[in-house]
């Protein structure tokens, strides 16, 4: 363990499957650890004001970046000049969001759907998108120390290992994958389609973390949970380091 009071217990808790290789090419599995983009969305929106700069195919554009402004933004904008490449309405507004690559964990997969089955006579228009396979993914973010800041601090990382927050999940690094032990963040779960340069890795979580992780959903949507997973939590959260522990009910 690394924050808790001295007892290891990733050993007893496998964290990742040791034995099992998910495929690196295709559709990933549930579970697998994956890099891809992840746009920040906890941050304040900003709206890129655009202006096309492709008379011909209207394909390129310049702009400014700006605050949103609800009095006039994402409404009938019947004067707006068309970005054919970017199909934007005359509702809709381009946001500016910061992205970085993380690794992320899938927790769900849905399989598109095929070209036969949707309906003829909106085909065309439907088939971009229906088609293609969607995944539901949560973020990392990793742990800092002394000598390199990050966006999770020790004691977040340390209550997230013990199962105080339903919403985290701690993660240690393992080799070149998970690089830095981690919290992975099942509140910004966010659906993509695993567009370029997403990467699936060779890596996945152990059945029994999996389970656990259900468990933490199931809490996070209201559910009930068994009794093993109440136990698990009431177990770890006897774990943490008294530092940590500081202000907990």
């Amino acid at each position: 363990m690394g924050f808790g009071n001295g007892t290891d217990i990733h050993a007893i808790l496998q964290p990742y499957d040791e034995k099992h290789r998910p495929p690196t090419e295709g559709t990933p599995e549930v579970g697998q650890v994956i890099q891809t983009v992840v746009p920040d969305i906890g941050q304040t929106w900003r709206v890129f004001d655009a202006q096309r700069s492709d008379q011909t195919s209207h394909a390129s554009a310049s702009g400014t970046i700006r605050n949103v402004e609800p009095d006039k933004d994402y409404r009938h904008k019947p004067n707006r000049l068309p970005l054919f490449k970017e199909r934007l309405g005359d509702c809709q507004e381009l946001l500016a969001l910061t992205s970085k690559v993380r690794p992320c964990v899938v927790l769900a997969i849905a399989d598109g759907i095929a070209d036969k089955r949707l309906p003829e006579a909106q085909r065309n228009r439907a088939r971009s998108a229906f088609m293609r396979p969607a995944a539901l993914v949560a973020p990392m973010y990793s742990v800092s120390t002394p000598n390199e800041p990050r966006s999770v601090t020790a004691t977040i990382a340390a209550r997230a290992e013990c199962l105080v927050y339903p919403q985290l999940v701690f993660l240690p690094r393992s080799g070149g994958i998970v690089r830095n032990d981690s919290v992975l963040r099942l509140d910004r779960a966010f659906w993509t389609t695993l567009p370029k340069p997403t990467e699936l890795c060779a890596l996945s979580l152990s059945q029994l973390r999996q389970a656990i992780m259900h468990g933490q959903l199931l809490t996070l949507q209201g559910r009930g949970v068994d009794q093993a997973y109440i136990d698990m939590v009431e177990l770890l959260r006897g774990e943490l380091a008294p530092e940590h522990a500081e202000n907990l009910a």
